[in-house]
């Protein structure tokens, strides 16, 4: 890949840090841009340490805008485990919207950290949390803001060692030529242990070279892609990795935090000035998840399922409450309806903090029989709303996807929750799935209409508002699906427009995702090196924050594809072969091989005995021993 040697940000202010820093950016750059608050620092609870009285020095960065990344629990973690070490100072860097990337560039300023302002390439560490494949030209606009050479290999003994985390690691390839160093799997430990590495190394005067094939082959999860050499066969199709090096793993072993019971929580967490997509104080209940859906990367990469008691729950939020202000505290996890008690601790939460006028939310709901209690509670908090998840409209898809419930839990659920005064619902659905059909897809407006009648008929007046969010199906590693094709974008269209036409009610609103972007981020997520040359085209005709439906640009990413001769429909809308070699092997995501195999024949079957009509029904599924034993 012909690369970009060295930034393209230049110029006497990049040379500042500190005060001196700050102020030049409060006069020359915080006027000219929109929301200027997410780029002042101060905020309550950061934390700033000496840099000559530490170890190492680790700059936390978050490839997408502050208001998102703030939102983020990993953050807030990753950067109370790091700054709770007493020999490592940790700060925060976020994604520069254009507007301020624009002005940064004209002044050359760098990348800063907000908490001290030091420019982001003097840290020991540069360490991204990528939750998402699409923040992948972030990541680049963010090394080329910090002064830092895009390619690692291009990179000198004066640069820090690039290291990305968070579930996009699982796929680390497409990324593998700007990254130093993936960290795969939990990463409270795993970041402490690169950061004193790396910080130790470096002051013993060690290479570049030397210092990551040490971290290679002695710190447990971590992927260094330059002494993994890819392999291609015929029909360009990857058929193996050669390891430059004898001790180097393959593939490599995620890291996992074996308890969360006390495992480090933020409870003096860093409280914005603006306001964020997520404004409240999270607390982790429970990681991993209990379910087997077959097409969660989440649930499969976060296994075993870990729990969080009730008594340290508590104590740490009021540990936090009491040190933020916040007014609303969230639950999280990946399905809290299923954290064993989960009715009797939201119960206990909301009557120890209404008094502080304080709320829960209660996100990530199973549809199941402790869902009606907990729709109960959620009708108490001051703007209620009902939010689920069903994925799939009719019983049918739901049994080949592996959601096994029934629409009856959905029904009761949200009957108790407009009983409790809910007056909104909004549900999330999936289209492109394997095994769906027309049927499938008119089934989410009738689904829709059904769950609106409710609220007349449980609690009389109007029937209720709801919002279907329907996004597009994308095949993720290590799940069993990982092999199937993704829908091509014409059909997603078409189907789009089915599920459009499906419901005239007024009180039903649908929002799409856009075609582009889920093909995109198939892309990304199913790709092998050779990607990286069409993230890095893209990037330079433009391409930023391609998660937005409003941001990502069709034109650009198409000339960038046909500039760097990668036919995106190989990676996105091919299925692979039972047997061929995937290019996120080299890391462990979770289930072997076999296992998610057998899943796959598996959903094939289900979708083979079930009828292709909209749906069976609950009796239907009950006929076929559907019962709640068998639930997984």
């Amino acid at each position: 890949m012909d690369g970009v040697a060295s930034s393209s940000v230049a110029g006497w202010a990049g040379v500042l840090g500190g005060e001196d820093l700050r102020r030049y950016v409060d006069r020359h750059v915080l006027p000219l841009v929109r929301m200027p608050g997410q780029y002042i620092g101060r905020e309550l609870n950061a934390v700033t340490k000496n840099h000559a009285k530490v170890a190492a020095t680790f700059a936390l960065a978050y490839p997408d805008a502050y208001s998102i990344g703030m939102s983020s629990l990993g953050i807030h973690v990753l950067y109370h485990v790091l700054n709770s070490h007493p020999d490592i100072a940790c700060e925060r860097a976020f994604c520069p919207m254009p507007d301020a990337e624009a002005e940064m560039r004209a002044r050359g300023v760098l990348l800063y950290t907000l908490e001290s302002f030091t420019p982001a390439r003097n840290f020991d560490v540069l360490g991204f949390s990528m939750g998402y494949e699409l923040c992948a030209t972030n990541v680049l606009t963010m090394l080329d803001l910090a002064g830092i050479p895009l390619l690692a290999e291009a990179r000198g003994p004066e640069h820090p060692i690039v290291v990305i985390g968070g579930h996009a690691a699982f796929s680390p390839e497409p990324m593998a030529d700007f990254t130093d160093a993936f960290a795969i799997g939990d990463g409270e430990e795993s970041a402490v242990e690169i950061a004193l590495a790396v910080g130790r190394m470096r002051r013993a005067g060690m290479g570049r070279e030397e210092m990551l094939y040490r971290l290679a082959r002695e710190v447990p999860g971590v992927y260094v892609p330059r002494f993994y050499r890819p392999v291609y066969g015929a029909g360009g199709r990857m058929i193996g990795f050669d390891r430059l090096g004898p001790g180097l793993p393959f593939p490599v072993r995620r890291r996992i935090v074996s308890s969360i019971e006390e495992a480090p929580a933020p409870t003096r967490p860093v409280v914005p000035f603006v306001q964020t997509i997520h404004d409240r104080y999270a607390v982790e209940i429970m990681r991993g998840c209990p379910n087997a859906c077959r097409f969660c990367q989440a649930g499969a990469v976060t296994k075993p399922v870990r729990l969080r008691s009730p008594g340290r729950i508590m104590a740490i939020l009021r540990e936090a409450i009491a040190n933020s202000g916040y007014d609303e505290i969230g639950l999280l996890s990946l399905s809290s309806g299923e954290y064993p008690g989960i009715e009797k601790l939201a119960a206990e939460i909301q009557e120890e903090f209404r008094r502080r006028r304080v709320s829960v939310s209660l996100p990530s709901m199973r549809l199941g029989k402790g869902l009606v209690s907990l729709a109960a509670e959620a009708g108490r908090v001051r703007n209620p709303g009902l939010t689920l998840a069903p994925e799939a409209a009719s019983e049918r898809l739901r049994r080949i996807i592996g959601k096994r419930v029934l629409d009856e839990d959905l029904f009761d659920g949200a009957a108790a929750a407009f009983r409790a005064g809910c007056r909104a619902v909004k549900l999330y659905f999936m289209i492109g799935l394997p095994g769906e059909t027309d049927d499938d897809l008119r089934a989410i407006g009738a689904l829709c209409e059904k769950v609106s009648r409710i609220r007349r008929e449980a609690a009389g007046g109007a029937p209720a508002r709801v919002t279907a969010s329907v996004s597009s199906f994308v095949p993720k590693a290590g799940t069993p699906f990982q092999w199937e094709p993704m829908c091509p974008r014409d059909e997603l269209r078409r189907r789009q427009q089915i599920v459009r036409a499906s419901s005239r009610d007024r009180r039903v609103k649908f929002k799409f995702h856009d075609a582009e972007v889920s093909f995109l981020e198939g892309v990304l997520a199913r790709g092998d090196r050779r990607v990286g040359r069409a993230i890095l085209e893209a990037w330079r005709r433009g391409a930023r924050f391609d998660g937005w439906d409003d941001r990502m640009d069709r034109v650009a990413w198409e000339a960038a594809f046909a500039a760097a001769r990668v036919d995106p429909e190989f990676y996105a809308t091919r299925g692979r072969e039972p047997d061929e070699f995937l290019p996120w092997s080299v890391v462990e995501t979770g289930a072997g091989d076999v296992f998610l195999g057998r899943e796959r024949e598996r959903a094939a079957a289900e979708a083979a005995a079930w009828p292709s009509g909209a749906g069976a029904g609950a009796e239907d599924a009950r006929d076929r021993g559907w019962l709640d034993g068998e639930r997984r």
